[in-house]
Parts: structure tokens; sequence; C-alpha cells
């Protein structure tokens, strides 16, 4: 779209001058228009080309655009009296002005800081001007001197046309003077940078309503010459107010293409200052022609050679100038990632911004964390940090200590280091995760080694007690019914015994584990759980720790299905592939798992102590679903 564009101006300027035989400027007046457009037409092709999205800078370029139209027009009509369509261009010329206040006010519209209540001034302003343009060339009245007598060749007969086009210019113009009512309006608003971007746009559109009001007065008085000039003035300012703020205080947000056109300009020129300066030396003391290819060559040479440090020292003067608290920050970073070894980055974030609050945070589990692992919350003033089209951290700040310009230019700057030290807070996390599995891990077994006290003090060996007092006194009383009574209650209770024995030993680890893996283990849990079993388990060997946490999680699960879930079945998978082992406990009972219970919770850090990962959920149709994944391979 700019290719079509841009030329456009200059394509109506090189035809003005080819209709009146090589002249732009006939009087005072035509400096004043010459320069509106010129100023309009530069401001708007730099927006576009820095920017292609801002439609401020389209309206800057069609302003300029219209206001070169208009110059051709009366040109065109001026110098080839006679012919029919000559008629229909000055039609054109006479209802051009509307798109001067068009596009005036599609500029103050869209500016960035400006905020409309609604969509409506701007489609106002567009469909007024294209109303009267419309009514423009339908209308029956004779036009406007200098075009004394001439009607449009489209005219219809009637005085609707006429209404209709003092109607929408009336509404044109108001449009364009609620414009500088809503730039005003945004820069009472504004403020701290805002404010200062858009005070000298705001100082270019002030003369805008009284000049509009005066136009109108004067060309409905016949002035028309005069209503051009202030006009033309108009334009001016807000064309320079504008580029001022653009240049100063970058407005548009086209800082980047500022510093690097104007670094490439100054290098450009110290190129070719060296390449003259060689040229001169060259002829003035040695015997070669000026016309020499050997003095090309060497010229060339030499401007090469100073081309790249020209940019980078008119880079770096140009960052100083034009944003010395930013080039300031990225001078301490850059030293400071200069350094061997490098300082934490933190540290040197805050002492770039001054801001205490600075602080990188990285993605991590679907969250945030701090470089040292630990969970944080993010605030809503932070830069992203994008690595390969994903953000990958975060870099908060404080913005009533720090610009967010100044912000961006530091993560640019320490776009990498910041990758490595989101390498090192992943591991910091996996570090501070593995720490506190290892506590829970001897919490749970200093706890589980005092349940077992307590279940042998409390069960097996008191009644091992019982039983020796039992068999004691039977052998003091020594009469034979009263030992053989004894010695069959002893019977009764060591077989009581060695079933809670057995119950105790089976929270730690069956024997049919040890001697047959996973199947024979379920089979054997089958037979002593007190509901249905469904087991479709792998016969195959595993390495014990695995066949271990495998056989926790399988009994852990059971254990919860069947003291908590109120189900009559529990179904166990275990399958394999060469890498990894899968155990799944599935029941349908009343769901509502907790995965941060305690029991769960020590098996997470026992399978994740392994490698592995431990999940447990409610199933959408009711039901519970307790997984493990081990490596095994």
């Amino acid at each position: 779209m700019r290719a079509v564009t841009w030329p456009l101006a200059p394509v109506l300027c090189v035809a003005q001058l080819a209709v009146h035989h090589g002249r732009l400027i006939a009087g005072p007046s035509d400096v004043l228009y010459l320069v509106a457009m010129l100023v309009c037409w530069a401001v708007g092709v730099f927006l576009t080309w820095s920017v292609v999205d801002q439609p401020a800078g389209w309206a800057f370029l069609g302003l300029g655009t219209a206001l070169t139209w208009s110059g051709f027009t009366d040109v065109y009509v001026a110098s080839t009296p006679g012919p029919d369509h000559a008629a229909l261009i000055a039609t054109f010329s006479d209802s051009s002005f509307v798109w001067w206040f068009v596009f005036l006010a599609l500029g103050l519209q869209f500016t960035p800081a400006v905020r409309p209540s609604s969509r409506a001034l701007p489609i106002l302003t567009v469909v007024s001007g294209v109303v009267f343009q419309i009514a423009a060339l339908l209308r029956s009245t004779p036009l406007e001197p200098p075009y004394d007598g001439i009607v449009s060749p489209w005219a219809i007969a009637g005085s609707l046309m006429k209404v209709l086009a003092f109607i929408a210019v009336i509404v044109l113009g108001l449009c364009l003077l609620a414009s500088v009512y809503v730039l005003a309006a945004a820069f009472r608003r504004a403020r701290g940078e805002a404010r200062q971007q858009l005070l000298w746009l705001v100082a270019g559109a002030t003369p805008i309503a009284p000049i509009v009001i005066a136009s109108f007065v004067a060309s409905y008085a016949g002035f028309d010459d005069l209503a051009g000039w202030v006009l033309s003035i108009c334009v001016i300012t807000l064309a320079l107010g504008a580029a001022l703020s653009v240049a100063k205080y970058r407005l548009y947000d086209v800082e980047r293409i500022v510093i690097d056109s104007t670094a490439y300009a100054i290098s450009t020129g110290a190129v070719l200052a060296v390449f003259a300066l060689v040229v001169v030396v060259i002829t003035k003391s040695l015997p070669v022609r000026a016309d020499s290819q050997l003095l090309t060559i060497l010229a060339t040479l030499a401007a090469i050679g100073v081309a790249r440090p020209a940019y980078l020292w008119a880079r770096r003067v140009v960052d100083r100038r034009f944003n010395r608290r930013r080039f300031d920050a990225v001078q301490v970073v850059r030293a400071g990632l200069a350094q061997s070894p490098a300082p934490e980055l933190g540290a040197l974030l805050i002492e770039a911004t001054g801001d205490p609050r600075v602080r990188a945070l990285f993605r991590s589990d679907g969250g945030w964390v701090t470089a040292d692992g630990r969970a944080a919350v993010p605030s809503s003033d932070v830069v992203d940090v994008v690595r390969r089209g994903q953000v990958s951290a975060l870099v908060e700040f404080d913005p009533a200590r720090s610009e967010r310009t100044v912000v961006e230019a530091l993560v640019q700057e320490a776009a990498a280091e910041i990758d490595n030290l989101g390498l090192r807070a992943e591991l910091a996390k996996q570090v501070e995760q593995i720490t506190e599995s290892r506590a829970r891990l001897a919490g749970a077994h200093l706890e589980e080694r005092r349940r077992m006290e307590r279940d042998l003090h409390d069960g097996a060996q008191q009644r091992i007690l019982a039983i020796a007092l039992q068999l004691r006194s039977a052998r003091v009383n020594g009469a034979e019914a009263v030992l053989r009574a004894e010695v069959d209650q002893a019977i009764t209770d060591l077989a009581l015994t060695m079933q809670e024995l057995r119950d105790l030993a089976s929270g730690l680890q069956p024997a049919a584990l040890a001697g047959g893996g996973l199947r024979a283990a379920t089979d054997e849990l089958a037979s002593r759980i007190p509901v249905r079993m469904k087991l479709d388990v792998i016969d195959q060997r595993f390495s014990a720790s695995v066949e271990s946490a495998a056989w926790f999680v399988i009994a852990e699960a059971v254990s919860n299905a069947v003291k908590h879930a109120g189900v009559d079945e529990v179904t166990i998978r275990v399958s394999a592939d060469q890498a990894e082992l899968h155990v799944a406990v599935l029941d349908e009972g009343l769901g509502g798992v907790d995965p941060r219970g305690r029991g769960l919770q020590g098996l997470a850090d026992r399978v994740a102590a392994l490698g592995g990962v431990l999940s447990a959920c409610s199933q959408p149709g009711g039901g519970t679903r307790v997984e493990a994944v081990l490596p095994c391979g």
C-alpha cells in the first residue's frame, strides 16, 4: 500500500510542473501552500514507514496528497481552458478543500493518546466528507471564483444537492472542532510522559478552531484567497507540532526509527567524507589520475573500513542524545554482563533502573517463579521476554520509578542472560521440590516407624506377653483340664498374633512381591480384600525399587477405595513398554479424592524419587482414578 500512496504527491507535483511549464510557485500564497503540502507529506511518509498500522500516519499522508491534488487541479484548469473535462476538474478543485478538513480531523482523532468515546466521530467525519464531495459534483449552482460561470458537467437540476452540500460541510466543520476538543481533553487527562508526547501536537492543533471558523467566514464573504492562506497556516502548525512530538517525545512510537535513521544518516555522511578525503589526499600527493580504478578501489576500501565504526559511534551519540536515561541504563547492564564473572542479573537490573522492585519472573508448570525458584504472582506492570515466538519470562517493574521504554531496552540487551537465568530458576525450583520431597519422605518414614512401634507394642507384643502369662499360669496350676484349656487359648491367640503380624507386614511389602512380582502380589491382595478385584496386571519382573513403589501405589489406592469410597469392585491395571511402567487403580465410588492428602502426597514423593509421576483425580462419571508412571527402562 505504501508503494502506491507514497508517490501520489510527488507524481502530482511533477504533473503540475509539466502543466505549468516548470513552475510551482507563482506568488507568496503558493509558498505557504507548498510548505504545508511538503510538511504533511513528509510527516505522513515518516509515520507510515515506521508504524504501518498507525492511522494518524495515513491521515497526514492523505492530507499532504489532498493539498497536492488541489494545487494540481487549480493549475490544470488555469492552463487548459476550453475542454469539456476542464469543468469536471474545476468542480473537483472547487470542492477539494473538504478533504483537507477530513484528513485534519482524522489526524487528530487517531492520535494514540486520544480515546474517543465511540467510533462515531471518525465515521461521521468520513461520511460527511464523502456526502459533500458527491453533492458538490451533482449540484447545479455555478462554482466559486476563480471558476466563475463553470457548472459541473454532472449537475442535476434542483436545489437539493446545494442544501445537502451545505449541511455536510457544516457537519464536517463541527467534526473538526470536536476533534480538537477530544485532543485537548486527552491532554488534560494525560500525565507524565504521555502529557509530554502530546504537548507539541496540542500546541500545533490549538489554532485550528479559530482558523477553521475564520476560513468559513472568509470563504462565504468571498475572500477565498484569505481562507486558503489561513488554512495553510493551520495545516503547517499541526504538521510541525506532530513532527516535534515525534522527534522530541517519541509520539506514535517511532523512536526506534528516528534513532536508526539518524544514526544511518550520520554514518553515511562519515563514509562519504572519508571517501572524498582519500580521493583528495591521493590525487594531491601521488601521481594518480582522478579517473584511475586504483584510486576508486582505495577510496572504497577506506570507506568500507570506517562504515561499521562510524555507525556504532553515531548510534551511541544518537542514543545518548535521544534518551539519556535509557542509554545510561543499557550501558550499566552491558558493562555488567561483560564482567567475568558477571554480577547477579537481578542486582544488575536494580542498579541500572534504580528500581528496587524490578525482578525477572519465569514460566514454570503453568505459573511463575522467581530466579531462586519460589512461586510468584506478577503484577500488571511487566515487560514480556519473547523467545522463539513465546513469552518465556517477565520483567516486573515499578512504573513510578522506571520507564517502560527503559525496561524494554534492558530486556533486549540482556535477553540471552535472562534465558540462562530462567534455566537456573527451573533448576532451583526442582532442587527446592526435591528438598521438600526428601523432608516429607523423612517425616513419613519417621511417622511410619512410630506407627509400627505402636502397632507392635499395642498389638502383637501385648498378645504374646498375654500368651506367656497364660502358659505360665497353666504350668503353675498343674491341672490337666486347665492346662489343656490354656494351651488351646494360647494357640488361638498365636493365630491372631500371626494375622496381626501379617497385616502389619503387608503394609510394608508382601512376601509374594519379592517372590513373584506385581502379578503374584496383586493376586494375593485380591484374596484378602472384601471386594471384587478386576486384575489386568502384566506378568513381568522389574527392579526391586520400581516394583516396591508400584506396590505401595496399588496398596494405598485399594485401601482408600475400600475404606472411603464405598465400592463393590476395584480395578487394577499394570502395563509396561520399553521405558515406563504404568499403574492405574480405578473405582466407581464416591470420588472426591484429595491429591494433597497425607497418604497420596507420600506416594507422590516416593514415585518422584524414582523420576516418576503420580496423579489422582475424580472420574467424570464418578469414582476415583489413581495413576503412576515409573521409568523402568
